[in-house]
C-alpha cells in the first residue's frame, strides 16, 4: 500500500510539504491526473519497476 506524504517524509528526514512538492512536480511532468494515475503511468515508461516480493513472504492472494 502507499505512504502519505508525512510517512515518507519521517523516514528521509524532509518535510512533509517537500514530499508533496515532490510528487506534485513529477506528476506535471509524467501528465498524470492523480497519484495512482502517476504509478500507471511511471510503469508504462519503465520509470518504475514492480518487482513480485519473495516466496517466503506472503501476498494479499494468500488464503489462510
Amino acid at each position: 500500500m502507499g505512504c502519505s506524504a508525512k510517512q515518507i517524509a519521517l523516514q528521509i528526514s524532509i518535510a512533509p510539504r517537500t514530499v508533496e512538492r515532490h510528487i506534485e512536480n513529477v506528476r506535471l511532468k509524467l501528465n498524470a491526473r492523480n497519484r495512482a494515475h502517476l504509478i500507471t503511468q511511471a510503469i508504462h515508461l519503465g520509470l518504475l519497476v514492480i518487482e513480485p516480493p519473495p516466496v517466503s513472504e506472503p501476498t494479499l492472494f494468500d488464503q489462510r
